[in-house]
This record gives C-alpha cells, structure tokens and sequence, in this order.
C-alpha cells in the first residue's frame, strides 16, 4: 500500500512538472490542453493543489512511523 501511494504521488508530481514545462494544463470542459494565458487561475490552481496533494502522498508513509 506505501509503495503504490507513493507511486501515486510521484505521478501527480510528474504531470506537475509536465505542465509547468509545457506552460499548459488540461481541461476537461474542452476537454483539450490549453495555454496557461487562456486559463491562468485554472493553472495556478493545477500547480498549487497538484504539488501539495503530491508532497502528502510521497511524506505520509514516512510520517506514519
């Protein structure tokens, strides 16, 4: 189970990244990637929620013991 939650959260990490490389972040309203000039609240958001739901994940296990 601690080895699947933090592969979990590497992957959230890893499209964190991906969408900061890319300066573009997928929405499912369109449901196509868009520029973080055409949804810059919806990116910033991405980023935000994306990087501490990932930092929970990977930490949590090793916090439990």
């Amino acid at each position: 189970m601690r080895v699947l939650q933090i592969l979990l959260g590497l992957a959230v990490l890893a499209y964190v990244a991906y969408c900061l490389i890319t300066q573009k972040v997928w929405i499912r309203k369109v449901f196509a990637w868009r520029t973080r000039d055409e949804y810059p609240k919806v990116f910033l958001m991405n980023i935000a929620l994306g990087t501490l739901i990932a930092a929970w994940l990977v930490a949590r296990p090793f916090l439990n013991d």
